[in-house]
């Protein structure tokens, strides 16, 4: 777990504990397929994962819980669109664990290191 419910909720979260516990794993497993697996077991976690799994939980990067992923509705005068996510997982872990180093070595290392 990269970051823990009560975290989570310190950092501003605001999903309850059980759609917590969905979109988190979702978000590990998100990151570890990024990172092919480099980060499973660190410890202790640094900030800049749990930041990384917040932001990915938070911003709904990882699609509609109900497997709906809505791009346009309404309900009398309001409507909510829901702008394409395509990428943006993806770009987010690149931006908050650029520069992570694990054993010494970065975690998205380019050419043979």
């Amino acid at each position: 777990m990269y970051i823990t419910f009560d975290q989570y909720r310190e950092l501003g979260g605001t999903l309850d504990q059980p759609k917590f516990v969905r979109r988190e794993f979702e978000a590990r497993k998100e990151i570890d397929l990024h990172t092919f697996d480099r980060l499973i077991n660190i410890d202790p976690v640094p900030e800049e994962l749990k930041m990384c799994a917040l932001e990915l939980i938070e911003r709904g990067y990882l699609g509609a819980l109900d497997g709906n992923d809505i791009q346009s509705g309404g309900a009398s005068k309001a409507s909510v669109t829901y702008k394409d996510n395509e990428g943006k997982a993806d770009e987010t872990i690149r931006r908050c664990l650029s520069g992570l180093r694990v054993n010494g070595i970065p975690v998205f290392c380019m050419g043979g290191v």
